[in-house]
C-alpha cells in the first residue's frame, strides 16, 4: 500500500492554517494601543516573515529531511545546537497552542460569557477541544490534513468577507491618519506581531511526508505566506477603519464587533461561530507539528526514545506526550484573566521560536556560501539581500522582546542542557 503524502494544497493549508489563528483574531485589540503604527508594523513584518518564508524554502531544498529549523541547525551547527532549536522549538508548539486555546476561550465568553466565567464548564470545554484535535491527528496524516483544509477555509473566507465588504462602512480618515510616528512601539508590538506569522515554517516540519517536496514545499511555504498576510493587512486596515480606537482597545473579540458594525446580528453571530472554529481548528496543525520535530530528533538520538515510537497509523507517539503537557499546563495556568495569559503564552511561544529562526537564517548563509559555485546568478544576487532582511528581522525581534523575555528565553534554553547530557549519556 502506497503511503499517503501531502499535497501542495494540503501543505498550503497547513501553512497559512497555522499561522492564522489567535494571531489575526486578537492582535487588534492587543495592538489597539499603539494606533495607526500598528498598521505599519503589520507591513514591516509582513517583508521579514516573506524573507523568512524564502530562506525556508530554500533550505528545504538543500536538507528535505523532516524536523524543519532544527534540522537545518543541527546540519550546520551540530548536535547541540541542533538539540536546543529542537527543544525550543517543541516548548514553542505546545505553548503557542495553549494560546490558541486560550483565545478560542476568550472568543467564546464573547457569545456566553457566564458559561465561560464557569471555571469548571471552561475547563472541561478546553480539555475537549485539546483532545478532539488530539484524535484526529492520532488517526493519520490523511484525516488530519483534510480537517486542516476544512479548518482553513472556515477560518480565511469570513475574514475576506468581512475586509471586502468592511470598505464600504470603514472611515479610512482613522486607518491612516500617521499624525505622529512612535518608532519606539515597534519593539513592544514584535511579540503579537510575530506570533501571527509564527507556523510559516511548517511545511517543512514532516518534508519526508510531502509529495515532491523539494516543488511542494517552497510553493506551499510562500503562497502561505501571502495569503497570510493579506488577509492580516486588509484586515488591519478596515479593523481601524471601521472601531473607533476607544472600542478596539476594549474590544476581546475584534472581528466579532466589526462585524456587528457592518452587518447586524446575522455578522456578529456568523463571525462568532467561524472564529471559535477557526481558532480552535489551529490546533488541529500545532498539534501535528509538536509530535513531528521531536520525532525527527529522536531518530537521531537527540530526544528520548519515546518520542521515536509511532502508533498503527505511523503517527509519533510525541502527539500523544505534546497533548499531556499542553493539557497540565493549560489546567495550572486558566485564571479568569484570559488576555493576560494569552499574551503570556504568545511571549513564551515567540521567545522559543526565534532563535530556531534567527539559526536557521545563519545556516542558510552559511551554505550558500558552501554552495556558491551551484546557485544560478540570480540567486547569487538576491539571495544575501533575502539573507540580510531575515537576519535584521530575527535579531530586530528578539532585542525588541526587551531584557525579560530575553532572560525567560535564556532560561528556558539553560534548562535544556541537563537533559542534553542525560539523553547523550544514553
Amino acid at each position: 500500500m502506497n503511503k499517503f503524502k501531502i499535497g501542495t494544497f494540503r501543505a498550503t493549508a497547513l501553512v497559512a492554517g497555522n499561522m492564522i489563528g489567535s494571531g489575526i483574531l486578537v492582535a487588534p485589540a492587543l495592538l489597539a494601543p499603539y494606533g495607526q503604527m500598528s498598521l505599519i508594523g503589520w507591513i514591516l513584518t509582513t517583508i521579514g516573515a516573506l524573507a523568512l518564508a524564502l530562506v525556508f524554502s530554500k533550505l528545504s531544498t538543500w536538507i528535505p529531511n523532516s524536523g524543519g529549523p532544527y534540522t537545518y541547525v543541527k546540519h550546520v551547527f551540530g548536535d547541540f545546537v541542533g538539540f536546543q532549536m529542537a527543544w525550543g522549538y517543541w516548548i514553542s508548539s505546545w505553548c503557542g497552542s495553549v494560546s490558541l486555546l486560550i483565545g478560542t476561550l476568550q472568543y467564546i465568553s464573547v457569545f456566553a460569557p457566564e458559561f465561560i466565567s464557569n471555571s469548571t464548564y471552561s475547563m472541561i470545554l478546553g480539555l475537549s477541544m485539546i483532545w478532539l484535535f488530539t484524535y484526529f491527528n492520532i488517526r493519520g496524516l490523511k484525516e488530519t490534513t483534510f480537517v486542516g483544509i476544512i479548518v482553513f477555509l472556515i477560518k480565511v473566507v469570513p475574514l475576506i468577507l468581512i475586509a471586502a465588504i468592511g470598505i464600504f462602512y470603514a472611515d479610512f480618515s482613522r486607518a491612516f491618519n500617521f499624525e505622529k510616528y512612535d518608532w519606539s512601539s515597534l519593539g513592544s508590538m514584535s511579540t503579537v506581531l510575530l506570533w501571527a506569522f509564527i507556523g510559516l515554517e511548517s511545511a517543512t516540519i514532516p518534508s519526508e511526508d510531502v509529495k515532491d517536496p523539494q516543488k511542494t514545499i517552497p510553493v506551499a511555504t510562500i503562497v502561505g505566506v501571502l495569503i497570510t498576510a493579506t488577509v492580516y493587512i486588509l484586515g488591519a486596515i478596515v479593523i481601524t477603519a471601521v472601531l473607533p480606537q476607544a472600542e478596539l482597545v476594549k474590544s476581546a473579540a475584534p472581528y466579532v464587533d466589526s462585524a456587528n458594525k457592518i452587518c447586524g446580528y446575522p455578522g456578529y453571530l456568523f463571525m462568532i461561530i467561524t472564529g471559535i472554529i477557526g481558532l480552535a481548528g489551529s490546533l488541529n496543525g500545532w498539534i501535528l507539528i509538536q509530535g513531528q520535530v521531536p520525532y525527527a530528533a529522536a531518530k537521531e538520538g537527540l530526544f528520548p526514545k519515546i518520542f521515536l515510537k509511532t502508533n498503527e497509523n505511523g503517527v509519533p507517539r510525541g502527539v500523544m506526550i505534546g497533548s499531556i503537557l499542553m493539557s497540565a499546563m493549560f489546567i495550572l495556568t486558566y485564571q479568569e484573566s484570559l488576555v493576560k495569559n494569552l499574551r503570556l503564552f504568545i511571549n513564551i511561544a515567540v521567545l522559543a521560536m526565534l532563535l530556531p529562526y534567527f539559526y536557521s537564517v545563519i545556516a542558510y548563509g552559511y551554505l550558500a556560501v558552501m554552495k556558491r559555485t551551484e546557485l544560478t546568478r540570480v540567486e547569487k544576487f538576491f539571495m544575501p539581500i533575502i539573507g540580510l532582511i531575515a537576519f535584521l528581522y530575527s535579531f530586530i525581534l528578539i532585542v525588541g522582546t526587551g531584557k525579560e523575555l530575553i532572560s525567560l528565553c535564556f532560561l528556558i534554553f539553560l534548562v535544556s542542557v541537563p537533559f542534553y547530557c542525560f539523553i547523550k549519556n544514553e
